[in-house]
């Protein structure tokens, strides 16, 4: 395979990773990354700051690189943020993917990162949702990625992936779980996670290592790809904890019943990732 592959969304906590893993498997020359329009990491000269629903930027990048695969990465899942700007979660999450497969679905195969967040969690089925389960989201950011599914699902050669929640350091150190909760135990100040909100954990390294797999094999269709063991956010928060080591004290647990003006907050949306992980290991 001598792919050139245009990777969106790289400073997000696992489109980072992915496009390190990335370079280590291409030249430079045939890898493209994307960029938020106000950030100026990484800088490098294979990388560009772009709005990801700007058509005729996505357009010009077509025409200069001319891509055979694109991984599109790029979304905000910020659930309070959302909530709070809903025209703009649809102008990036759904405006992305209407752009992306504009202006690459006719010549380009297209690998597109969900999210869990499609599902409520509420009626959880015992062992996972899988990929024939209806969506139904409880938020904005869970709403716009089903549609930008619908949207990538229209390109004749379109994979997409469905994450739980991604795992690993970030680009600026600011973004992500881990991060987060990390940020907030240094400065010595308390996290209150909940104990009833579950997702299929996966680390970062692993995201990258099946995109490439993905690419490689040229999969096609919807798939799930998370830790074969649900975690809670609680729980979560333990492990950073620990790690540190932290007060234990600055760690408390709470339902997700018991938030108060918060965004609307999932259940349990334990995913079974069994479909893709088979395909992988063939």
């Amino acid at each position: 395979m001598n792919p050139r592959v245009l990777l969106t969304g790289i400073t997000s906590i696992h489109g980072w990773p992915i496009f390190r893993a990335f370079e280590r498997m291409l030249p430079a020359a045939s890898l493209f990354g994307i960029r938020p329009p106000k950030m100026d990491i990484p800088a490098q000269p294979n990388v560009f700051s772009v709005c990801i629903s700007d058509k005729s930027e996505l357009q010009r990048i077509r025409d200069d690189f001319n891509p055979t695969h694109v991984l599109h990465s790029a979304g905000v899942c910020d659930l309070d943020v959302c909530e709070e700007r809903p025209h703009w979660a649809r102008m990036i999450n759904i405006g992305g993917a209407d752009a992306i497969a504009d202006v690459f679905g006719d010549s380009c195969y297209i690998l597109y990162l969900s999210t869990d967040l499609v599902f409520s969690g509420d009626c959880p089925p015992p062992a996972g949702y899988t990929e024939e389960h209806n969506p139904d989201p409880l938020s904005i950011a869970g709403q716009t990625f089903v549609q930008a599914e619908k949207r990538i699902a229209r390109c004749p050669r379109h994979c997409i992936v469905r994450l739980g929640l991604p795992l690993g350091n970030s680009i600026t150190g600011a973004k992500g779980a881990v991060d987060w909760i990390e940020s907030r135990f240094k400065k010595g100040l308390p996290v209150t996670l909940f104990h009833d909100e579950y997702r299929s954990c996966i680390s970062c390294e692993e995201i990258g290592a099946m995109s490439w797999s993905v690419f490689e094999k040229e999969v096609t269709g919807l798939y799930h790809f998370g830790g074969l063991q649900p975690q809670s956010l609680h729980e979560l928060g333990k492990c950073v904890l620990i790690r540190g080591p932290y007060d234990p004290k600055l760690l408390n647990g709470i339902s997700r019943f018991e938030e108060v003006d918060g965004p609307p907050r999932i259940g349990n949306v334990a995913m079974d990732s069994s479909k893709l992980r088979g395909i992988l290991n063939r």
